[in-house]
């Protein structure tokens, strides 16, 4: 599935909850098991590296490890299926990780004709008359999350945000978070069947929530 209104800046992310051991994941041990080159290794912007925390950064990912958190970014739109690849190789070298929760993500900063349009967006989604135009002056949208029941077995939740764009100048920025959860996981096999079967799925999912979103904002013009 296409969008038919593609997003100035497009983003998606991989997020585990569980166990995980931040120290392994240091961009040595990625260039060790052949899943970055040995250059992305040497020049990856390292934050930090400790038992508790380990946060770098490539060309095209930002790695963000915790204790009870693994998530994985895109920092370059055409990456977004490298970082579902990347997240399969690196959880089938270290299936033992135990994860309970899965979320993927995906982030679009979407243009607007005008800020009435944006203005007129807010204001159909979140009406102000009744609830805040009494007690507020010049009551604005700033964030609106709507959550919904998964369809497709899985526990978890499907969750939709929108707020103004903080990258595009009076533009529309959604959200899409796909959540999954098995807190009787032990291992990462469940999060890699997962990721690896439900990825087209998920994307059709963001395309489609997007999509309804969007055009219905650029209608209002």
């Amino acid at each position: 599935m296409l969008e038919t209104r593609p997003p100035e800046h497009d983003q998606v992310s991989i997020v585990f909850v569980g166990s995980f051991n931040p120290k392994i994941y240091q961009p040595a041990w990625f260039a060790a098991q052949g899943l970055i080159r040995q250059e992305e290794a040497t020049e990856a912007q390292i934050e930090v590296i400790s038992n508790e925390i380990c946060v770098f950064e490539t060309s095209w990912f930002r790695l963000e490890v915790f204790n009870e958190r693994w998530a994985l970014f895109s920092r370059a739109t055409p990456a977004i299926e490298l970082l579902r690849d990347l997240v399969l190789a690196t959880f089938e070298s270290l299936r033992h990780s135990p994860v309970t929760r899965i979320g993927l993500n995906a982030y679009g900063h979407y243009s607007m004709p005008n800020r009435e349009t944006l203005d007129k967006f807010g204001h159909t989604v979140a009406p102000k008359e009744d609830f805040w135009l009494p007690v507020l002056e010049d009551p604005r949208l700033l964030t609106l999350t709507v959550v919904g029941q998964r369809t497709d077995g899985f526990n978890g939740a499907v969750r939709a945000k929108v707020e103004p764009s903080a990258r595009v100048d009076d533009g529309l920025y959604v959200e899409v978070n796909d959540e999954y959860v098995n807190n009787s996981s032990d291992s990462a096999d469940w999060a890699i069947k997962v990721v690896s079967e439900e990825w087209e799925n998920h994307r059709d999912r963001v395309t489609s929530i997007r999509e309804n979103i969007v055009t219905k904002a650029w209608g209002m013009r």
